[in-house]
């Protein structure tokens, strides 16, 4: 069977490409062999479930420890329904027992003789671990898809056994999820408080994260498609795949996927371009695949708006400048935020290039443009009559920007990427650079050859001598003559006949025209 870059589930050697995993076992080994309780967390599809498969193999064959792997997802529609989590979490692990160790250290009847359906697990462990010739090393996976109550009770349940370990319970016993357990805020109906997941299991002595691949690692993930195929790649093409993800690893095996395995994936006979790589995102992006979907999901929930409102507009709002650290430490954990050296910004250019294409895809089709009026007979973008006919949409539709309910600081903003990404769709890109730190929002419209560059900014008492200056800069780092200063108001408009008021501008050498909006 031919190996293939897998975008679902744990990978296994003998069907996928797959990154040396190895090299994490040594910090894991140490754990377990020190008897610790620990976390191990990172966004999803980053690769968790598969190192923890892989170790648990190696453990077992080690042959010191009877290691076992089980997830309790499946208690998240239980939700505080204590006694049934706790009876399907002991289901769980007679299940994966039964599928996964020797018939002789699989629990025997006497171990689900429970009591107190408050600790069923707790009891179902310490019996079980009495039984076995061996340690028990217990990875569970999926620990943060528990809700309330139930969530409560099994991380107590964990700490009440771990004064009886490593005889009568779990030597070692690592919870995985999307996040580190400090960070979570437990409600419980039964007290009608939060709970801080860090009070309720504080016997954790590590957390550990699954990082994402480096430029070495994704060279040899495509390497191992060349051994097995013979297609090549031409050498700026793989480090610009990583600049694009940076190493994600779900987007790296997923762009592997779309340019050498789906249908319209490049021939074998051929060599993979950076310009391959360029349509391969494109229609990453276009298709929406679940893990895509999930992350946009996202933006609308009101802890995650206000952080990314703020690196949108390229600076903190006053709200967002309240946020607390936790919240954008879940954005963090997500996979959605990373810190840059201009302040915190999205974590790769590919969802830095979805966030704003998801906020905006509703208005889009509501703009009622046709992008056929701006293409001129030459096939080139008629830049010109799309600025001035966008100054004239928004005189007639600023309600546009008053009626906005989310992101409403940033409203400007996506309405003119709205008006660009609905003309520019299928006949050439937009490149985005936007930090909380960097002062406003750039981008440049690749199209037919042709590239021009836009600065998004709102007013403010400085704005046009900073932003003429930043834009000059942005310029010449794209090797560009000219570009556009749009200059975007905070407040209600008091005097329509100065909106879409045009100023040129020579800056360090550059032609800039700035727009009044």
């Amino acid at each position: 069977m031919e190996k293939f870059f897998n975008c679902s589930g744990p990978c296994v050697p003998s069907k996928h490409y797959m990154v040396e995993v190895r090299s994490q076992f040594q910090k894991l080994q140490n754990l377990v062999d020190q008897e610790r309780y620990f976390i191990m967390h990172a966004p999803r599809q980053t690769g968790k479930t598969t190192v923890v498969n892989q170790f648990v193999k190696h453990l077992n064959e080690q042959g010191h420890y009877i290691a076992l792997y089980t997830n309790v997802e499946a208690g998240q529609a239980l939700r505080n329904q204590v006694e049934k989590v706790n009876n399907l979490i002991v289901a769980e692990l007679e299940q994966s027992a039964m599928v996964s160790l020797p018939k002789e250290y699989q629990p025997s009847e006497a171990c689900f003789e429970i009591h107190s359906i408050e600790i069923g697990m707790s009891t179902f462990l310490s019996k079980w671990c009495l039984e076995l010739p061996k340690p028990l090393v217990l990875f569970i996976d999926e620990i943060d898809a528990l809700i309330g109550d139930s969530l409560i009770s099994v991380l107590r349940q964990l700490r009440q056994g771990y004064t009886q370990h490593p005889r009568s319970f779990p030597q070692a016993l690592c919870l995985i999820g999307l996040r580190d357990i400090r960070d979570y805020r437990i409600y419980s109906d039964e007290t009608k408080r939060y709970v801080i997941g860090g009070s309720a299991f504080n016997i954790k002595e590590k957390s550990v994260r699954i990082q994402d691949f480096t430029l070495d690692q994704v060279r040899n993930l495509y390497e191992q498609h060349t051994e097995a195929t013979g297609q090549t790649f031409t050498p700026e093409a793989v480090p610009y795949l990583f600049e694009q993800t940076n190493g994600q690893p779900w987007l790296i095996n997923a762009l592997g996927r779309e340019l050498c395995f789906e249908e319209d994936a490049i021939p074998r006979d051929q060599t993979v371009t950076k310009d391959h790589v360029d349509e391969a995102i494109e229609r990453l992006i276009l298709r929406r695949d679940v893990h895509l979907d999930q992350l946009a999901d996202k933006l609308t929930e009101p802890r995650v708006a206000r952080v990314i409102e703020g690196i949108l507009i390229g600076t903190e709002t006053e709200e967002a400048s309240q946020i607390p650290w936790e919240d954008k430490q879940y954005l963090v954990d997500l996979g959605l935020l990373r810190k840059g050296i201009h302040g915190d910004e999205i974590a790769n250019p590919i969802y830095r290039e979805i966030v704003p294409r998801e906020l905006t895809s509703v208005r889009q089709d509501r703009l009622g443009q046709n992008p056929a009026w701006y293409i001129l007979e030459t096939g080139k973008l008629d830049i010109y009559k799309v600025i001035g006919r966008y100054i004239e949409f928004y005189k007639e539709h600023s309600e546009l920007i008053t009626a906005r309910k989310t992101y409403t600081e940033a409203a400007h903003h996506l309405l003119f990427m709205s008006w660009l990404q609905r003309i520019v769709n299928g006949g050439g890109y937009i490149r985005r650079e936007y930090a909380a730190g960097l002062g406003r929002l750039d981008l440049c419209i690749e199209f037919s050859g042709e590239r021009f560059a836009f600065e998004l900014k709102l007013n403010s008492r400085h704005v046009l001598k900073k932003g003429r200056q930043q834009l000059a800069d942005y310029l010449h780092r794209l090797s560009l003559p000219s570009g556009w200063l749009m200059v975007f108001s905070r407040g209600e408009v008091t005097d329509w006949d100065q909106v879409g008021r045009r100023e040129h501008l020579t800056e360090a050498g550059k032609q800039i025209e700035v727009i009044w909006l």
